[in-house]
């Protein structure tokens, strides 16, 4: 049963009529259908459900444009001998922190500095000056794709207070979902405008609205496009998303939704508060599949009077992991205490390293925890059957 009510209720409207049309095409041309074919089915959808129907310019550029994606997919090579295939070093926009032609992850609670990091960043790239006091970048252009930030009275003011060369910077002024339609004016604008940098944050609006982040197949189904466009494009893109509520043990397992997002980054930082002082910030770098993990950075946020914007101010570099930097307070207090007993045990001289091991765990304390106690009392240690522990 039909009604002129329920074809009405089947209607396009707006941006939606172009998207549609895209997905349609793109969709025709996968299975098959020859040009003609798609475009003769492409008029009859403009006709029967766009309301109104689009102008000959907007129908035939949208089609223009999605049967340039079908033909590209068409004469892709999907199988070849590697023996064909040039080896080429990693190459970065940061390094070792942010490689090019691949995702990277930004994680961090909210109010913890990452807008400031990748504002400063932004700036470093426009003017040619350095990330973190400390890494020198090639000069260039950056996409912000923001939606959640006004243009006038937030991006455009951190951007301002962090030296950014504002003509060099372009934004996305209408947010829309990172689909096959979306994708396609991605990488339509980064190709008219070949940015050095793109920053995606937050990660989560440019997702369908009932994709389930923590079901691997759907995840993996929105990554992996996005990487390959990373790496057609021969650019950096930044993903800035939030940590899960409970914590976690491991600093590449705290980001929200399946561990399939960090999978498919080839690099993750992660920004949090110092333990000892919460008013300092650390950048850590989490996650490195092609190079050796960064150095841990430390940075605060600071007011500067008579002005409406904060700046951010780095600090020193750190030894420690993401992971060693992240233990919970109990856990710190742990060895703490382990590394105190260590030292009495040790205090009137050296002792036989499986005695001190045996009082230690007799004490409650895990072997992990031991380990990492030796290190914070600065025990020297031998080896084999008759090793002693003694105090540096």
């Amino acid at each position: 049963m039909s009604t002129k009510k329920d074809k009405r209720r089947l209607r396009i409207k707006g941006d939606g009529r172009l998207r549609e049309l895209a997905a349609s095409v793109t969709a025709w041309g996968a299975r098959g259908m020859s040009r003609d074919q798609a475009l003769a089915m492409g008029e009859v959808q403009d006709e029967q459900m766009n309301d109104p129907p689009l102008d000959q310019d907007e129908f035939s550029e949208t089609f223009k444009e999605a049967w340039a994606v079908v033909r590209a997919e068409a004469k892709e090579e999907y199988f070849q001998n590697l023996h064909e295939v040039e080896a080429r070093k990693a190459e970065f926009l940061v390094n070792p922190l942010i490689p090019r032609g691949a995702l990277t992850m930004l994680d961090g609670h909210p109010g913890q500095g990452k807008s400031m990091i990748t504002t400063h960043l932004a700036a470093a790239v426009t003017t040619g000056g350095r990330f973190a006091e400390r890494y020198t970048v090639p000069k260039g252009r950056v996409l912000f794709m923001a939606p959640e930030d006004d243009a006038d009275r937030v991006l455009r003011p951190r951007l301002e207070s962090q030296g950014a060369n504002l003509k060099k910077i372009r934004f996305m002024v209408h947010p829309h979902k990172l689909d096959e339609y979306g994708r396609s004016l991605l990488r339509k604008e980064l190709i008219d405008h070949r940015p050095e940098l793109v920053v995606i944050d937050p990660l989560p609006p440019f997702m369908a609205d009932d994709t389930n982040t923590y079901r691997a197949t759907e995840v993996r189904g929105f990554m992996q496009p996005l990487a390959l466009l990373a790496r057609e494009m021969d650019i950096a893109i930044l993903l800035v998303r939030h940590l899960r509520k409970g914590g976690s043990a491991f600093a590449i397992e705290a980001g929200q939704g399946s561990m399939d997002f960090i999978a498919a980054v080839r690099s993750g930082l992660i920004v949090f508060p110092h333990r000892l002082d919460p008013d300092t910030k650390v950048l850590a770098h989490a996650k490195a599949n092609w190079s050796a993990p960064g150095k841990s950075l430390t940075f605060e946020v600071q007011a500067r009077p008579g002005q409406a914007m904060p700046a951010i101010k780095w600090l020193a570099e750190l030894d420690q992991t993401a992971d060693q930097l992240m233990q919970t307070e109990e856990k710190q207090k742990a060895e703490d205490t382990c590394a105190e007993v260590i030292s009495e045990l040790l205090a009137s001289g050296p002792m036989k390293a499986a005695d001190a091991m045996d009082r230690l765990l007799r004490g409650g304390f895990s072997e992990r925890t031991i380990d990492r106690a030796k290190v914070i009392a600065g025990v020297k240690s031998g080896r084999g059957p008759g090793a002693q522990w003694t105090l540096s």
